[in-house]
């Protein structure tokens, strides 16, 4: 559902695609609802549209709680690349940090390369049309 193009300057560009990706990981790491950072038409993994991707994410927190894990995502290496119609690639590698809080615990580090795409809205309002994740390791950490 794309409008108009967009034309954003390359500052503010960089800054509303890094607070989109800040905004969106701690988030999803408060197993908070991300609608209003996705387009309505959004996709993440099997989930399609803005509430089925909003719902998997939440489903996947609450799989965390249950289990006694909590998570703390953080991306870097973020590059930019103008597509068409107000849309970006935003390609970006994501660090998790995933801790057990149980007795025991062990936790994990694990890391992955994100493709995604963003689209700018009339009002300059950036939202994720596209995420996808290609993970590149996963390390289990031992406890002292």
């Amino acid at each position: 559902m794309s409008q108009s193009p967009v034309t954003v300057d390359q500052l503010i560009l960089r800054a509303r695609v890094s607070q989109l990706l800040e905004e969106f990981f701690s988030r999803v790491d408060r197993a908070e609802p991300v609608a209003d950072l996705l387009t309505e038409d959004s996709e993440f993994r099997e989930a399609k549209g803005r509430t089925e991707v909003t719902e998997l994410l939440l489903s996947l927190a609450k799989k965390r709680a249950d289990t006694g894990r909590t998570s703390r995502h953080f991306s870097s290496n973020i590059a930019i690349d103008e597509l068409a119609d107000g849309r970006y690639r935003v390609r970006s590698l994501v660090v998790v940090l995933s801790l057990d809080t149980q007795p025991e615990a062990r936790g994990e580090l694990l890391a992955g390369d994100h493709d995604d795409i963003v689209e700018f809205d009339a009002d300059g309002v950036c939202r994720f049309v596209k995420r996808t994740m290609v993970p590149a390791f996963r390390l289990g950490l031992a406890q002292d």
